[in-house]
């Protein structure tokens, strides 16, 4: 019941081993397996559960697939002309967490009256899962020094446009070390960030008979979470989602021509995915 479980409503469905509609079709349960990590819901609990995600899926693919269709669409676009700039790839990524908020949007009403239903133990076995997920990060971030968490980025990139493109040149390996070496290290921030993310989360979990309060607290931190994010941060974050962009733009323009096709091939492939989800109902 944090942002990791409903993550699964949206990242899911594009960048994993099999493809987008395999991937859809088993998404119900996905999102079932992912929410049993963090409580045992009861009978009526689970009853409603399933209503809201059958809902969520008849809104999803009638609603918000042809968003992504048509944003990657305009992204395809942009790579292909040469007109992609870090302003423009700023609005991508802007328009990519309009997706989740409208997901927050739809599924809130009907969630949070389940979640409000939480008896002491089942709101223990969530905030025990959350501890233990924020003390895994602190133990694999903790302690590494920059050059450390450079690699750490430089093989996590270089294996997502392996994916996008087959194979990863030399040149395409220095420009994502110069991009990643150059990045603001925010790891602290972030950290600090998810901290307090979870201490109003805990709160909001433990007055959740205070119906007013528990909605709109629980619907600030899963729909405007910058708000606590410091202002330094928020600027830092902006300053390398550029940075991210210029390196798109660097590495767009290495591509080899075997290397524009299978990127072509497999944008191609997802997005006539996400059409044919979104035609058939």
């Amino acid at each position: 019941m944090t942002k990791k479980l409903l993550l699964v409503l949206l990242c899911s469905l594009f960048f994993v081993g099999c493809s987008t509609k395999v991937s859809y079709f088993f998404l119900d349960w996905a999102i079932e397996w992912e929410v049993e990590e963090y409580v045992d819901l009861n009978a009526v609990q689970q009853d409603k559960f399933d209503e809201v995600i059958e809902h969520f899926l008849v809104w999803h693919r009638e609603q918000e697939l042809p968003r992504y269709r048509d944003q990657l669409q305009l992204l395809s676009a942009q790579a292909k002309q040469n007109t992609l700039t870090p302003e423009l790839w700023q609005q991508q990524v802007t328009m990519a967490k309009a997706h989740w908020y409208r997901i927050f949007d739809f599924v809130m009403p009907e969630l949070l009256p389940i979640i409000a239903s939480f008896d002491d133990d089942q709101v223990q076995q969530v905030l025990s899962q959350l501890k233990k997920e924020q003390q895994e990060l602190v133990d694999e971030y903790a302690g590494k020094d920059q050059d450390e968490l450079v690699k750490d980025s430089n093989k996590r990139i270089e294996k997502q446009l392996k994916e996008w493109t087959g194979s990863v040149s030399e040149v395409q390996k220095n420009i994502i070390h110069q991009a990643t070496t150059e990045r603001i290290a925010t790891l602290d921030m972030w950290l600090e960030y998810r901290h307090e993310w979870q201490r109003q989360f805990e709160q909001a979990l433990l007055r959740r008979s205070e119906t007013e309060y528990f909605s709109a607290q629980m619907t600030r931190l899963m729909t405007a979470p910058d708000e606590l994010k410091s202002l330094v941060y928020r600027d830092k974050v902006n300053e390398n989602t550029h940075k991210f962009g210029s390196m798109l733009i660097a590495l767009n323009q290495t591509f080899t021509d075997k290397q524009r096709q299978h990127f072509d091939k497999k944008l191609t492939e997802l997005v006539d995915d996400l059409t044919e989800l979104h035609l058939d109902k």
